[in-house]
């Protein structure tokens, strides 16, 4: 068997945003792949032909970004062409290319950095965060930041503080572009139909609040959003169903907080009243299944022909999924592996799959509902004798099945024994699924068993399931140790006296918890973790309303239970040795985190060490710099080389 090393990853190609053109005969696409030399991804648009069964690169610059169509032959997209010395630095240029033939043209630029945008009776609609204080009240001089509010800011957007995404509007027609929505409303998700647009947003001055609400405008001149409710609900999904009503997901959060199942409303933009869409579906209407070889996050819900089209996650998978205009939901596509992004149009339906065999590819469904593989770009990426998958067992506890996996190593011989690495997911919401997950092959591949499962507080399994609020590190501990029990008892070939540990933001926090509370392992890696909750709720973006649901208290009238429940509290009795890794610019578990952490054990003469990472965030695993990425994989199995080998 080959080796697989860190550097591969820099052969994967990633795929994202597809989306099918207006006669549906073609589906354009995005290819990223890592560059070594800038240390950055290429990003390249792809052009996939249903007539011919063929796709083609449409272009080249290795700068391109999103994009949508005007029509069935022309694409609008963005694209970083200009050279260091041309960089216009709070700007975006847009381009047009024809998929007929020919060279892209620069067509006009404005001035903001566009997050995300849409095409509509040739005019474009963007989103764009601004700043809403005016240059004197901003009172900031090159080295002082004034703060304001909460959060002053967000992991991989940096400070924040009085700036909102707002909507705009361009054409030709303009000058300028046109402010749809000023002052401090912060937009969200947005829709539009025909000439009104639809957004969740919410409107604050000192602390955002976890609630949003459904605002209206029409795509005119002049026109001002309307708030059209005031329910206090934490909304998500919107879509139009038609032109009097929208498709909306949300949730009350009465029984289990920031982290209960939404459900699908319809809800009447004449009476402004919200109805029920099959109450009785209890599936969360997003991707929770995680991994390392997908670039962003994809389209998350849309419409074609009043039916509703979302990604939902069930059990250990993600699937397409569709709801009638009555709210009855059925899967698009099969058992096994995740959906991360997808489109639909006219009865088509495309999306991108990846599974635990195969990286991500192009996909659409036949007229039979049958999978049809379109791409074959990562085909020459990963060979299946290059690593080893998944097999699952079953560990029951407390009432409950808790879905498990080990990964056998390289060139496995049943007679041997191996040291094994426990991997614990972040969220705790999210699922490990039938994916492949590169860490875990790295280790695989430098002689680990890898073991991993989704104890409780994950997802797939419902609100019950999911629900740990007030109790991180006891019923999800047990299960994990139970995970760990189940496979020593079963897998004769791991060797309990070489015991490894490792997880990432939750699962930092539980590695971090794991080697205060147990001895079994002989070795950790602590990735973008939590330490404290008191520090946690004062110092991150979402701290002070993540922490005071997920540990249901604050530190002032809670600072017993919040300081009971930090693994710094019982740093004294670690002696697993351990690694810490951080992320400079991660303002979702910010590095004062992992330096806690870091710091007590070396007090206590505990093997530690600290790697952090110059600017990167949460998304280091995920999405870092090519080479950074690299880095935390060799810190990782050097790390636990040393220990256990």
């Amino acid at each position: 068997m080959s080796d697989l090393t860190p550097e591969s990853l820099t052969e994967f190609k990633f795929i994202s945003k597809p989306a099918l053109s207006e006669d549906g005969s073609k589906v354009a696409f995005l290819v990223k792949k890592s560059n070594e030399q800038r240390d950055d991804y290429n990003s390249n648009i792809w052009i996939y032909d249903f007539d011919s069964d063929s796709s083609t690169r449409l272009t080249a610059s290795d700068e391109d970004g999103s994009f949508v169509w005007r029509g069935s032959d022309d694409i609008l997209f963005t694209s970083s062409r200009r050279s260091e010395d041309e960089e216009l630095e709070g700007s975006t240029d847009f381009y047009a290319i024809s998929v007929t033939g020919g060279e892209a043209t620069k067509v006009f630029s404005v001035p903001h950095e566009v997050e995300s945008f849409r095409w509509q009776n040739e005019e474009l609609i963007y989103k764009a965060s601004v700043e809403i204080r005016e240059k004197d009240e901003q009172e900031e001089g090159p080295n002082c930041k004034v703060l304001n509010e909460i959060p002053f800011w967000a992991n991989g957007k940096g400070f924040t503080n009085k700036k909102r995404p707002h909507l705009f509007s361009y054409s030709d027609e303009k000058d300028d572009p046109e402010e749809l929505t000023p002052g401090a409303i912060s937009v969200e998700e947005f829709a539009i139909d025909q000439n009104n647009l639809a957004f969740v947003g919410k409107e604050y001055e000192d602390k955002a609040p976890i609630t949003s609400e459904i605002y209206l405008l029409s795509l005119g001149e002049g026109s001002s959003p309307e708030k059209l409710t005031d329910e206090g609900y934490q909304l998500d999904l919107l879509e139009f169903k038609d032109s009097h009503s929208l498709y909306v997901t949300l949730t009350d959060m009465e029984k289990t907080g920031l982290n209960q199942d939404h459900k699908l409303f319809e809800f009447d933009l004449e009476e402004r009243e919200f109805c029920p869409l099959n109450p009785n579906w209890s599936n969360s209407f997003s991707n929770r299944v995680l991994t390392d070889v997908r670039l962003g996050s994809g389209q998350r819900s849309a419409t074609d022909g009043n039916n509703f089209y979302f990604v939902s996650t069930v059990g250990r998978s993600s699937h397409l999924s569709v709801a009638d205009p009555k709210g009855e939901v059925s899967n698009f596509t099969g058992q096994g592996g995740s959906i991360d992004d997808f489109d639909v149009a006219n009865g088509r339906a495309v999306f991108v799959k990846l599974t635990s065999g195969e990286l991500q590819e192009l996909y659409s469904l036949t007229d039979r509902g049958e999978e049809k593989l379109l791409t074959g770009v990562n085909e020459q990426s990963l060979r299946p004798e290059n690593f080893s998958r998944p097999e699952e067992f079953t560990v029951e506890r407390a009432d409950a099945s808790i879905d498990s996996w080990i990964i056998k190593p390289r060139d496995f011989d049943p007679d041997k024994s191996y040291p094994a690495i426990l991997e614990v997911h972040g969220g705790p919401k999210a699922v490990y699924g039938d994916v492949y997950f590169h860490e875990m092959q790295l280790l695989a591949n430098n002689g680990y068993v890898v073991i991993f499962s989704n104890p409780r507080g994950s997802d797939g399994k419902g609100d019950e399931f999911a629900d740990i609020r007030g109790s991180y590190g006891r019923e999800d501990y047990a299960d994990l140790m139970r995970v760990m029990d189940v496979a020593l008892d079963r897998f004769s070939f791991i060797d309990e006296d070489r015991l490894g540990v490792t997880g990432g933001s939750y699962g930092g926090f539980m590695t971090n918890w794991i080697i205060g509370h147990t001895d079994r392992f002989d070795a950790a890696v602590s990735c973008r973790s939590i330490s404290n909750w008191i520090s946690k709720f004062n110092t991150t973006d979402i701290g002070y309303f993540f922490v005071s649901d997920q540990q249901d208290g604050d530190p002032w009238k809670d600072h017993d239970k919040l300081w009971n429940q930090s693994p710094l509290k019982y740093a004294d009795r670690v002696d697993t040795p351990t690694l810490f890794i951080h992320s400079r610019e991660d303002y979702r578990c910010w590095e004062g985190e992992g330096m806690q952490m870091f710091t007590a054990l070396k007090y206590h003469g505990v093997p530690a060490r600290l790697c952090l990472f110059e600017g990167e965030n949460h998304e280091l695993s995920r999405g870092g710099q090519p080479k950074n990425r690299i880095k935390r994989l060799e810190e990782m199995v050097n790390w636990f080389d040393s220990y256990l080998k």
